[in-house]
């Protein structure tokens, strides 16, 4: 089993939540950490399964260093590719972790097979998120056996 988790972090937040991730995936599977920026989006069907984790940009926008991945999703067939997304955004913000939401619909676009429920933290993870953050990664290996 391979999985890619690829974040983006401005605070740090989502970059601390990846690392968690990864390193609790890491006793299942084979898993690669990077940074959205540095995916390719046509590489990801060379995974079992993708987890995407960004974070929401003003009004809701997917950021700007994300732009580029999230717009080549739109042309790569992920072939039923495993996929859950997930990120930390502020319930002050009147579009809550919407960044998370279009890259759910993107990928399930894509021809890609979701296969958690999308998680949105409110800022700082706590214990419980961090909880929620192993789950998902747990629907994530059992979807793969």
């Amino acid at each position: 089993m391979k999985i890619l988790v690829t974040y983006l972090s401005m605070s740090g937040r989502n970059e601390k939540i990846a690392k968690h991730l990864a390193e609790y995936l890491k006793k299942s599977a084979d898993v690669d950490l990077e940074q959205i920026v540095d995916t390719d989006a046509y590489g990801i069907t060379d995974y079992d399964a993708v987890i995407v984790e960004t974070y929401t940009y003003g009004d809701g926008q997917v950021p700007d260093e994300a732009q580029d991945f999230y717009e080549d999703l739109a042309d790569v067939d992920l072939e039923r590719t495993k996929f859950a997304v997930l990120g930390s955004s502020s319930k002050t913000h009147i579009h809550f972790g919407r960044a998370v939401d279009y890259f759910t619909m993107q990928l399930n676009s894509s021809n890609g097979e979701q296969v958690a429920d999308s998680v949105k933290i409110d800022q700082d993870p706590d214990e419980d998120d961090m909880k929620r953050v192993e789950r998902l990664g747990d629907y994530v290996i059992k979807s793969l056996k």
